[in-house]
């Protein structure tokens, strides 16, 4: 059975309601180990004589005098016992606790005084938040429960490595937290390869529940984790959320974490708390790197059970590092392409992400023509060069978070084929109906197929630009034929096709005989050439001295006829010579609009 203890020459009445303080000045207070004192008001030790012994249970009231627990002017106290405390902790002295439970059960509580509180374990209860003035040590166990302890510009150590050692009460959105100012600091005392659950948080603005877990890999058998929590933009320290490098899309800027640990060389795992429905989604995390933020890329994702974690592996070399939750820029797109192109007119489509909510094409080449015909914003577009292949393919898609990705580009590099021929026909042979055809095309060309009439002849490499001929068959009237020239790279698949309709011209076709008889019996009696298909002959006789002794001339042949006679008379029997001069309609300019024959014509009587 427990003894209560009430120090009556110490205290004044206990009345509710009235001011019950226990002032211990220049005296040892004992409460031994079964008793129990309750103290509706202050328990003060003053003075550096001044000694309070517990090693039972100590508890305060808010009773018109607060309910503190004080240690002032270097009052010692010494303890093994249990506390229950309903309003401050005040701690100007010396506090050597060996073990026991120190509870804070009342509203808003504060820890005050110029000397470091050490705890075995502390407990929050009651209501409100308490607040830190002042270091504290908890030794064993802080036990949370459902409290928020505000650490503010001071610091919490827990120096147990149990890596239990901090408990809170886990009923989501009333969760234990320990919220920090920007000269806040909670050190945790960890072993190696002991994963620590840190319950960071704050109450200011809206709550948030948001622990760091940190696990320490590699390196020292132990360490102490250094961490504060920032419940606001990092903007107000400087780590501007605009100072994002081409890695991240975005960060998380309602409040980021600081991580150090007292050997910076250590390796750690640290993974990071969100809420997704009031946070945002945010399944990457970022580093400030001065004067950026930048995606820590060695990273996992998991839920443990209500928020969305992001581990950080393998982080090292700590001074002072921020930390906050983000969303990287998504990968480029991959496009599949050939980096060769035949055609003004060409598809370009992305493989991979597929189904995203926007793609950007963009195309550039050499004057600024191509264009995007269709498919912008979807994952296949089509492009027209027009007429000048070649240039680059830019694309970029705005993921389903509204994230611009890294951009994917091409280099296309024009292999189009121009096909292109041009023909030649000597009309100097009269009847010939012999076409020499060209190959112009581009020097890529590594097939040419030419189609004439009902033909195809296909040439190949390194016969490809030789003179192709080809001789036309005609019934002798003037024809128009087409003529096409397909012309392929078959290494690339391009093709272009060059038409031409060519004119094969009427048959000009020229005869004159090498002897006739004007003797006078009507047969072979006169001599005249046979010339089809003409504007004009001339036609001139000339005896063996070269005397012109006939001339004439007409646009019909059969009408330039010679009878064998000069000035009237029969010239003697034998060899003379003629020359023809022909004009053909076919041909009517330049040096050989006319054709010259000679030879010679053998008069028999």
């Amino acid at each position: 059975m427990k003894h209560f203890a009430w120090i009556a020459f110490l205290v004044s009445l206990p009345v509710f309601g009235q001011d019950a303080t226990v002032f211990n000045q220049s005296n040892v207070l004992f409460v031994a180990e079964d008793a129990e004192m309750h103290v509706f008001g202050d328990i003060i030790t003053d003075g550096p004589v001044s000694t309070l012994q517990n090693d039972g249970f100590i508890q305060t009231y808010d009773d018109v005098t607060p309910g503190n627990f004080e240690l002032q002017n270097q009052g010692i106290v010494f303890s093994s016992g249990d506390y229950r405390i309903e309003n401050d902790w005040v701690n100007n002295g010396l506090l050597l606790i060996s073990e026991g439970m120190v509870e804070m059960y009342g509203a808003n509580q504060w820890f005050l005084g110029d000397s470091i509180s050490r705890f075995w374990n502390l407990q929050l209860t009651g209501t409100d938040i308490k607040e830190q003035g002042q270091d504290i040590r908890v030794r064993s166990i802080l036990d949370l429960t459902d409290r928020e302890l505000a650490v503010h510009a001071e610091i919490l150590y827990v120096d147990s490595s149990d890596a239990n050692a901090i408990i809170f009460d886990p009923t989501f959105g009333a969760e234990g937290t320990i919220s920090t100012d920007e000269d806040g600091f909670i050190k945790k005392y960890l072993l190696q390869n002991e994963l620590n659950v840190i319950p960071t948080g704050s109450s200011q603005g809206s709550f948030r529940h948001r622990p760091i877990k940190a696990l320490l890999t590699s390196g020292d058998l132990s360490d102490t984790a250094i961490i504060t929590f920032h419940h606001h933009s990092p903007d107000l320290l400087s780590a501007y959320e605009a100072d994002m490098d081409t890695s991240l899309c975005k960060i998380q800027n309602q409040y980021f974490y600081t991580f150090n640990s007292t050997n910076p060389t250590n390796r750690y795992q640290l993974d990071f708390a969100h809420y997704p429905p009031q946070d945002g989604y945010f399944p990457d995390v970022a580093q400030w790197d001065n004067p950026t933020w930048r995606v820590v890329y060695n990273h996992a994702n998991y839920n443990d059970p209500n928020y969305s974690f992001v581990s950080a592996f393998n982080e090292t070399d700590f001074i002072n590092e921020h930390y906050t939750l983000a969303y990287k820029t998504p990968v480029a797109p991959y496009l599949i392409y050939d980096s060769t192109e035949c055609y003004d007119i060409a598809d370009y489509q992305v493989e991979t992400p597929l189904g995203q909510p926007w793609y950007e094409w963009t195309v550039v080449n050499d004057n600024g023509s191509a264009f995007v015909t269709s498919g912008q914003g979807t994952d296949l577009a089509t492009i027209d060069w027009a007429g000048s292949i070649g240039g680059w393919i830019y694309n970029q898609y705005t993921d389903t978070a509204g994230c611009p990705s890294h951009i994917d580009s091409i280099k296309v590099i024009d292999v189009s084929v121009d096909a292109d021929f041009y023909y030649t026909h000597d009309y100097s042979q009269g009847t010939s109906t012999n076409f020499t055809f060209v190959n112009q095309s581009s020097q890529n060309t590594d097939e040419a197929i030419w189609f004439i009439e009902n033909n195809q002849d296909y040439l190949y490499y390194p016969n490809i630009f030789s003179p192709y001929f080809y001789n036309f068959e005609t019934d002798g009237e003037e024809t128009t034929y087409e003529v096409m020239l397909v012309a392929n790279n078959l290494e690339h698949g391009c093709t272009d096709t060059a038409i031409q309709i060519i004119t094969v011209p009427s048959i000009f076709v020229f005869y004159a005989p090498n002897s006739f008889t004007p003797d006078g019996d009507a047969y072979n009696e006169t001599f005249f050439a046979y010339a089809t298909d003409i504007k004009w002959i001339e036609m001139q006789i000339y005896n063996r001295w070269g005397e012109l002794i006939f001339e004439g001339a007409d646009d019909n042949s059969e009408s330039v006829v010679w009878d064998g006679t000069y000035r009237g008379e029969l010239v003697q029997s034998g060899m003379y010579v003629y020359k023809f001069i022909v004009w053909p309609n076919n041909y009517d300019s330049g040096e050989k609009s006319a054709f010259e024959y000679t030879g010679h014509i053998n008069v028999l009587r």
